[in-house]
């Protein structure tokens, strides 16, 4: 588990730098298309879930000191050195008359000591994941459906798109008649785009580095470029009068 959780904080401190890279591209490429933001926030989600070797010479831990056996050398005598000999009186081995005793217990290390601490947190995160979405699903639970894959519910305040293999947009009663097309388009472009797939795959990454809060900021800003993206390419489908 120690070196589990070594190649875990390697992972984390790595996607930590890629995503400070991308937060610095969004600058340059803050008027060019958003996909491409996005693209690079993929990245980021390579770095959270690949394993760095830990043979990398940039490593956040360091290594373990290696222990070996070391042979005495002997240096040999020269001509002019005097040899003495001298006799070593033989001892008898000495028996032991009191019992030995085991050796004292050596206090925990960083790593044992921070290891449940990264379960529990990453156990409440993804407690947390199931459980609002299978809240979600009970509340448009009995969603009208309106054509296609799109349905329409009053318990709900926002448009959304929800389900991985079968995804199903949902609108909430009320909304605009003259927006709904576009709202519409909006979130088939999630779909097209696969969001309702990489969305949560960056969350469960995310549960895996609960404690980073610069991966905490990317996924902030990874939704948002997902939702320009998807304005950006319902805004080039429209003509001018649109």
């Amino acid at each position: 588990m120690e070196q589990f959780f070594h190649t875990l904080l390697t992972m984390s401190a790595t996607a930590a730098i890629a995503a400070i890279v991308v937060m610095v591209l969004r600058l340059p490429l803050k008027k060019a298309p958003r996909y491409l933001t996005c693209l690079l926030w993929l990245v980021v989600l390579f770095r959270m879930v690949c394993p760095v070797s830990f043979e990398s010479p940039v490593s956040i831990m360091p290594q373990a000191i290696s222990t070996e056996t070391y042979e005495a050398i002997t240096l040999p005598l020269t001509e002019s050195s005097p040899v003495i000999q001298t006799e070593t009186p033989t001892r008898e081995a000495a028996v032991p008359t009191e019992p030995v005793t085991a050796p004292t217990e050596t206090a925990p290390t960083l790593t044992q000591v921070l290891l449940p601490i990264w379960a529990v947190g990453c156990g409440g995160f993804l407690l947390w994941l199931v459980l609002s979405y299978a809240r979600l699903r009970h509340r448009v639970a009995d969603a009208v459906l309106l054509r296609d894959n799109i349905y329409e519910t009053d318990r709900v305040d926002t448009p959304f798109v929800c389900g991985f293999a079968k995804p199903r947009i949902y609108l909430p009663v009320g909304l605009d008649p003259q927006l709904v097309p576009h709202v519409v388009r909006h979130e088939e472009a999630h779909i097209q785009r696969l969001d309702h797939i990489t969305k949560p795959l960056f969350w469960l990454a995310l549960c895996l580095h609960w404690f980073n809060p610069v991966l905490w900021l990317a996924y902030i800003l990874f939704c948002r470029d997902l939702e320009t993206a998807c304005d950006q390419k319902v805004i080039r489908d429209l003509d001018r009068q649109d």
